[in-house]
Protein backbone atom coordinates (compact mmCIF):
# COMPACT_ATOMS: atom_id res chain seq x y z
CA UNK A 1 0.00 0.00 0.00
CA UNK A 2 2.85 2.02 0.39
CA UNK A 3 5.22 1.19 -2.40
CA UNK A 4 2.58 1.60 -4.94
CA UNK A 5 1.88 5.16 -4.79
CA UNK A 6 5.02 5.83 -3.82
CA UNK A 7 6.55 4.47 -7.13
CA UNK A 8 4.32 6.43 -9.34
CA UNK A 9 4.33 9.50 -7.99
CA UNK A 10 8.33 9.33 -8.54
CA UNK A 11 7.48 8.02 -11.81
CA UNK A 12 5.78 10.54 -12.92
CA UNK A 13 8.21 13.23 -11.36
CA UNK A 14 11.11 11.72 -13.28
CA UNK A 15 9.30 11.67 -16.46
CA UNK A 16 8.46 15.34 -16.15
CA UNK A 17 11.66 16.13 -15.33
CA UNK A 18 12.57 14.23 -18.56
CA UNK A 19 14.77 11.14 -17.24
CA UNK A 20 13.27 8.81 -20.16
CA UNK A 21 14.54 5.09 -19.63
CA UNK A 22 16.06 5.86 -16.07
CA UNK A 23 12.74 6.43 -14.66
CA UNK A 24 12.17 3.16 -13.82
CA UNK A 25 15.69 2.25 -12.31
CA UNK A 26 15.39 5.72 -10.30
CA UNK A 27 12.20 5.28 -8.92
CA UNK A 28 12.44 1.51 -8.16
CA UNK A 29 15.82 2.03 -6.14
CA UNK A 30 14.44 5.12 -4.58
CA UNK A 31 11.03 3.25 -3.63
CA UNK A 32 12.67 0.40 -2.62
CA UNK A 33 15.30 1.69 -0.10
CA UNK A 34 12.43 4.07 1.70
CA UNK A 35 10.02 1.14 1.64
CA UNK A 36 12.64 -1.01 3.82
CA UNK A 37 13.14 1.38 6.28
CA UNK A 38 9.64 2.52 6.75
CA UNK A 39 8.75 -0.72 7.58
CA UNK A 40 12.24 -2.02 9.23
CA UNK A 41 12.89 0.59 11.48
CA UNK A 42 10.07 2.51 12.78
CA UNK A 43 11.60 4.87 15.23
CA UNK A 44 13.94 6.67 12.79
CA UNK A 45 10.77 6.50 9.79
CA UNK A 46 7.88 7.38 12.45
CA UNK A 47 9.72 10.59 13.27
CA UNK A 48 11.12 11.48 9.72
CA UNK A 49 7.54 10.97 8.16
CA UNK A 50 6.05 13.47 10.97
CA UNK A 51 9.34 16.25 9.89
CA UNK A 52 8.39 15.77 6.86
CA UNK A 53 4.66 16.25 6.99
CA UNK A 54 5.04 18.99 9.08
CA UNK A 55 6.77 20.72 6.94
CA UNK A 56 5.04 19.34 4.03
CA UNK A 57 1.92 20.99 5.52
CA UNK A 58 2.84 24.47 6.85
CA UNK A 59 5.49 25.45 3.15
CA UNK A 60 2.07 24.29 0.89
CA UNK A 61 0.44 26.90 2.87
CA UNK A 62 3.27 29.62 3.14
CA UNK A 63 5.15 29.06 -0.17
CA UNK A 64 4.30 29.30 -4.52
CA UNK A 65 6.11 29.13 -7.73
CA UNK A 66 7.90 26.10 -9.77
CA UNK A 67 10.09 25.79 -7.52
CA UNK A 68 8.16 25.99 -3.99
CA UNK A 69 7.95 21.65 -4.59
CA UNK A 70 12.01 21.53 -4.26
CA UNK A 71 13.10 23.60 -1.58
CA UNK A 72 10.48 22.19 0.42
CA UNK A 73 12.13 18.75 -0.26
CA UNK A 74 14.87 20.09 0.71
CA UNK A 75 14.53 21.79 3.87
CA UNK A 76 12.51 19.13 5.44
CA UNK A 77 15.77 16.82 4.38
CA UNK A 78 17.70 19.61 6.41
CA UNK A 79 16.14 19.50 9.41
CA UNK A 80 15.65 15.93 9.32
CA UNK A 81 19.01 15.13 8.81
CA UNK A 82 20.45 17.58 12.13
CA UNK A 83 17.45 15.03 14.05
CA UNK A 84 19.51 12.26 12.85
CA UNK A 85 23.23 13.64 14.07
CA UNK A 86 21.69 15.07 17.19
CA UNK A 87 19.22 12.21 18.20
CA UNK A 88 20.38 8.95 19.29
CA UNK A 89 18.33 5.52 18.60
CA UNK A 90 17.74 2.09 19.71
CA UNK A 91 20.97 -0.35 19.26
CA UNK A 92 19.21 -2.44 16.66
CA UNK A 93 17.34 0.45 14.42
CA UNK A 94 20.36 2.08 14.39
CA UNK A 95 22.57 -0.79 13.48
CA UNK A 96 20.86 -2.08 10.64
CA UNK A 97 18.54 0.60 9.03
CA UNK A 98 21.50 1.22 6.50
CA UNK A 99 22.01 -2.00 5.94
CA UNK A 100 17.68 -2.39 5.11
CA UNK A 101 17.86 0.56 3.03
CA UNK A 102 20.60 -0.52 1.15
CA UNK A 103 19.27 -3.53 0.53
CA UNK A 104 15.74 -2.03 -0.52
CA UNK A 105 17.70 0.05 -2.79
CA UNK A 106 19.87 -2.70 -4.46
CA UNK A 107 16.09 -4.76 -4.87
CA UNK A 108 14.51 -1.77 -6.44
CA UNK A 109 17.69 -0.96 -8.28
CA UNK A 110 17.59 -4.46 -10.00
CA UNK A 111 14.11 -4.64 -11.04
CA UNK A 112 13.82 -1.25 -12.40
CA UNK A 113 17.00 -2.11 -14.32
CA UNK A 114 15.02 -5.19 -15.83
CA UNK A 115 11.83 -3.01 -16.43
CA UNK A 116 14.06 -0.42 -18.39
CA UNK A 117 15.71 -3.14 -20.39
CA UNK A 118 12.83 -5.31 -21.32
CA UNK A 119 10.17 -2.26 -22.34
CA UNK A 120 12.08 -1.35 -26.00
CA UNK A 121 11.75 -4.89 -27.10
CA UNK A 122 7.66 -4.95 -25.91
CA UNK A 123 5.30 -4.31 -28.66
CA UNK A 124 3.70 -1.20 -25.86
CA UNK A 125 4.58 0.63 -22.46
CA UNK A 126 4.34 -1.86 -19.38
CA UNK A 127 0.91 -1.21 -17.99
CA UNK A 128 1.71 0.15 -14.29
CA UNK A 129 -0.07 -2.74 -13.28
CA UNK A 130 2.39 -4.87 -14.58
CA UNK A 131 5.10 -2.90 -13.66
CA UNK A 132 4.07 -3.06 -9.64
CA UNK A 133 3.59 -6.44 -9.60
CA UNK A 134 6.83 -7.77 -11.04
CA UNK A 135 8.79 -4.65 -9.09
CA UNK A 136 7.09 -5.48 -5.76
CA UNK A 137 7.40 -9.25 -5.77
CA UNK A 138 11.03 -9.18 -7.31
CA UNK A 139 11.45 -6.34 -4.21
CA UNK A 140 10.26 -8.50 -1.77
CA UNK A 141 12.13 -11.81 -2.59
CA UNK A 142 15.52 -10.15 -2.91
CA UNK A 143 15.28 -7.56 -0.21
CA UNK A 144 14.73 -11.13 2.36
CA UNK A 145 17.04 -13.57 0.36
CA UNK A 146 19.57 -10.12 0.63
CA UNK A 147 19.11 -8.41 3.87
CA UNK A 148 21.58 -10.33 5.96
CA UNK A 149 24.23 -10.36 3.97
CA UNK A 150 24.04 -6.43 3.75
CA UNK A 151 23.72 -6.50 7.29
CA UNK A 152 27.21 -8.08 7.97
CA UNK A 153 29.25 -6.17 5.45
CA UNK A 154 27.47 -2.57 7.32
CA UNK A 155 28.61 -3.69 10.29
CA UNK A 156 31.78 -4.39 9.32
CA UNK A 157 32.25 -0.70 7.22
CA UNK A 158 30.52 1.28 9.98
CA UNK A 159 32.85 -0.68 12.77
CA UNK A 160 35.82 0.45 10.66
CA UNK A 161 35.71 3.87 9.36
CA UNK A 162 31.95 5.87 8.70
CA UNK A 163 29.76 6.89 11.75
CA UNK A 164 26.59 4.99 12.00
CA UNK A 165 24.61 8.40 13.13
CA UNK A 166 25.65 10.15 9.46
CA UNK A 167 24.01 7.26 7.67
CA UNK A 168 21.19 7.51 9.90
CA UNK A 169 21.08 11.43 9.17
CA UNK A 170 21.16 10.68 5.33
CA UNK A 171 18.48 8.40 5.51
CA UNK A 172 15.88 10.42 7.43
CA UNK A 173 17.36 13.49 5.06
CA UNK A 174 15.87 11.47 2.26
CA UNK A 175 12.31 9.88 3.95
CA UNK A 176 11.74 13.53 5.10
CA UNK A 177 11.78 14.73 1.97
CA UNK A 178 9.38 12.15 0.39
CA UNK A 179 7.01 12.55 2.89
CA UNK A 180 7.18 16.23 2.62
CA UNK A 181 6.98 15.56 -1.39
CA UNK A 182 4.19 13.14 -0.72
CA UNK A 183 1.92 15.82 0.58
CA UNK A 184 2.48 17.95 -1.72
CA UNK A 185 1.73 15.18 -4.49
CA UNK A 186 -1.18 14.35 -2.67
CA UNK A 187 -2.70 17.82 -2.44
CA UNK A 188 -2.04 18.60 -6.54
CA UNK A 189 -5.50 18.15 -7.64
CA UNK A 190 -6.68 20.08 -4.40
CA UNK A 191 -4.81 23.35 -5.27
CA UNK A 192 -5.36 26.08 -8.03
CA UNK A 193 -4.46 24.45 -12.12
CA UNK A 194 -1.44 26.41 -12.56
CA UNK A 195 0.33 24.56 -16.23
CA UNK A 196 2.88 25.72 -15.29
CA UNK A 197 3.78 23.56 -12.23
CA UNK A 198 5.54 20.57 -12.92
CA UNK A 199 5.03 18.88 -9.80
CA UNK A 200 1.25 19.50 -10.10
CA UNK A 201 0.99 17.80 -13.64
CA UNK A 202 2.98 14.56 -12.19
CA UNK A 203 0.14 14.79 -8.93
CA UNK A 204 -2.69 14.79 -11.34
CA UNK A 205 -0.75 11.80 -13.36
CA UNK A 206 -0.50 10.12 -10.10
CA UNK A 207 -3.82 10.39 -9.21
CA UNK A 208 -5.31 9.16 -12.43
CA UNK A 209 -3.16 5.93 -11.95
CA UNK A 210 -3.60 5.16 -8.02
CA UNK A 211 -6.20 2.34 -8.73
CA UNK A 212 -4.23 0.00 -10.78
CA UNK A 213 -0.85 0.94 -8.97
CA UNK A 214 -2.29 -0.80 -6.00
CA UNK A 215 -4.03 -3.72 -7.10
CA UNK A 216 -0.78 -4.34 -9.04
CA UNK A 217 1.21 -3.88 -5.46
CA UNK A 218 -1.45 -6.05 -3.59
CA UNK A 219 -1.63 -8.47 -7.13
CA UNK A 220 3.30 -8.66 -6.56
CA UNK A 221 2.57 -8.94 -2.55
CA UNK A 222 0.70 -11.88 -2.85
CA UNK A 223 2.93 -13.28 -5.21
CA UNK A 224 6.51 -12.24 -3.44
CA UNK A 225 4.21 -14.29 -0.02
CA UNK A 226 3.58 -17.44 -2.40
CA UNK A 227 7.74 -17.42 -3.20
CA UNK A 228 8.93 -16.73 0.14
CA UNK A 229 6.67 -19.23 1.09
CA UNK A 230 7.22 -21.84 -1.46
CA UNK A 231 11.04 -22.17 -1.45
CA UNK A 232 11.44 -21.38 2.62
CA UNK A 233 13.05 -18.20 3.20
CA UNK A 234 14.24 -17.11 6.64
CA UNK A 235 12.16 -14.82 8.92
CA UNK A 236 14.41 -11.42 8.53
CA UNK A 237 11.85 -9.75 11.32
CA UNK A 238 15.07 -10.40 14.17
CA UNK A 239 16.82 -7.68 12.04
Amino acid sequence: MIYAPLFTGLSELLKGLGFGGFTYVIAAAVTGAVTAVLYGAREISLISSAIGAGVGVILLIVLTGPSAFVYTALGAAVIAAAVGLLVRFPTRCSMNVASKALAGLAAGAIGGTVLAIAEPFHAAPFSLFVVLAFLVSINGVLYVASVRRWVALTHRFCQASFPCNLAEAAIMAVLASVAAGSVWMVSGPLTNIDPGLWWQTASLGMHQQIPQAVLGGLFGGGIAGILLQLFQFSWVDDL
